[in-house]
């Protein structure tokens, strides 16, 4: 029997918050093109230009990986799930990098900002070319899991399209000792033909003036166990995009009613981890907290932070998300078992096994229906193995107060 070790995380108790606000955050989700460069051979710079014509190429939209681009284009004439169709997947061109290519434009009001590249997911490696020039290479985009920022100021054509091409590679023998660290589906689930290569998470570009802020995180400590008294923790990565020092203040809000600043100095391109304790900020102790829990055992109560970095009187960017007031603890009862605590209360965990669809297709309204169907059987842990759960589940498991629980062989 093999041995499952279990990491439990309870959504938003151990990570930021969710639903993301901020100033300036374009998603490049449509009018992608994809393609092997077994078919289409053309060199990186020209492919990187507005110039180049995608003559044949397949139109997509992401995150999407090769085989579900291929899907979506009717490339196969039958249903992978049906039969022995899956093994028809098979082709050595999948072992080979494919292109995927968008172009975007930005809006003249992000003139003279630093323009920011993030790669929220990219299976499993790729080199990433704009207008021509080669932004990363595969070293640095790299892994399903990481998400990769770049600084694109001085590659970006203002008032005219700018070419985005990454040319990505599969995984490799994944998760063998010497092989590539990507997704895996255990041994419950084939691997697909692709092994999932493609764009697996969101492709964004962002704003800032010379400096912003980003990952919030509020911390918890309760007064217990009357829960009455919450000591909130928290803290924000504040960077520096400029070549020159920058004197800022960061500002918060808490449920429009608590507020707090601090003065904080950056050195050229420097980042800094900016805290706000419970012990120097009075006000971050709250009284009657409105408090998260989980299914079955109270409502989801909702809090809203507002994070703002300012530089010479003016905002330059602005982050508002919500999150949940809450404490986790756990110890070990025996070897073989673990014991949760929620606000000081033991919760009875009851959960089952969750995989994405196969292909990284994603619904919004399916992962919704799925997280109702696991609260419908009376369950509150959402057990995933081999892989961690994307942004758009988690956001939906935190709102319907259902955990989750992540596993690893």
């Amino acid at each position: 029997m093999r041995k499952v070790i279990y990491l439990v995380f309870f959504v938003f108790g151990l990570n930021k918050a969710f639903g993301q606000n901020e100033n300036f955050r374009m998603i490049l989700k449509d009018n992608w093109q994809m393609q092997s460069v077994l078919k289409d051979p053309t060199p990186a710079q020209i492919v990187s230009q507005i110039e180049f014509t995608a003559s044949g190429w397949y139109k997509i939209s992401v995150p999407s990986t090769i085989i579900a681009g291929l899907i979506a284009n009717k490339a196969y004439k039958f249903d992978p799930f049906y039969g022995m169709n899956f093994e028809k997947l098979n082709d050595t061109a999948l072992d080979h990098a494919w292109w995927f290519r968008t172009a975007f434009r930005l809006p003249v009001s992000e003139n003279g900002k630093n323009i920011i590249l993030k790669l929220h997911g990219i299976n499993y490696k790729a080199n990433v070319w704009l207008n021509g020039v080669k932004i990363m290479d595969s070293t640095q985009a790299k892994n399903p899991y990481r998400v990769v920022e770049v600084d694109i100021t001085k590659n970006i054509k203002k008032g005219n399209d700018n070419v985005l091409a990454l040319e990505i590679l599969r995984p490799f023998n994944p998760n063998k000792h010497v092989g590539d660290l990507a997704i895996d589906y255990a041994d419950w689930i084939h691997y697909p033909p692709d092994y999932n290569a493609g764009i697996i998470n969101n492709v964004e570009i962002k704003s800032f003036d010379k400096v912003g802020i980003k990952y919030p995180l509020v911390s918890t400590v309760f007064d217990m166990p009357a829960l009455k008294i919450a000591h909130l923790s928290v803290d924000a990565l504040v960077t520096n995009y400029s070549n020159s020092d920058q004197e800022v203040m960061v500002k918060g809000l808490i449920n429009n009613d608590v507020s707090f600043e601090q003065q904080v100095h950056l050195k050229p391109h420097e980042i800094k981890n900016v805290i706000f304790s419970a012990a120097r900020y009075s006000q971050l102790t709250i009284k009657n907290p409105h408090i998260w829990w989980p299914w079955q055992y109270g409502k989801p109560e909702l809090n809203k932070i507002k994070l703002s970095v300012i530089r010479e009187g003016l905002v330059s960017n602005t982050i508002t998300e919500d999150f949940g007031i809450r404490t986790i603890t756990s110890k070990l009862i025996d070897e073989h078992s673990r014991e949760f605590v929620v606000n000081g209360k033991r919760i009875m965990l009851r959960g089952a096994a969750w995989s994405p669809d196969i292909f990284q297709r994603r619904s919004a309204k399916r992962q919704e229906q799925e997280i109702r169907l696991y609260r419908d059987m009376n369950m509150n842990v959402i057990r995933s193995e081999g892989k961690l759960d994307i942004p758009l589940i988690l956001t939906t498991q935190f709102r319907r107060n259902v955990t989750s629980d992540s596993a690893s062989n």
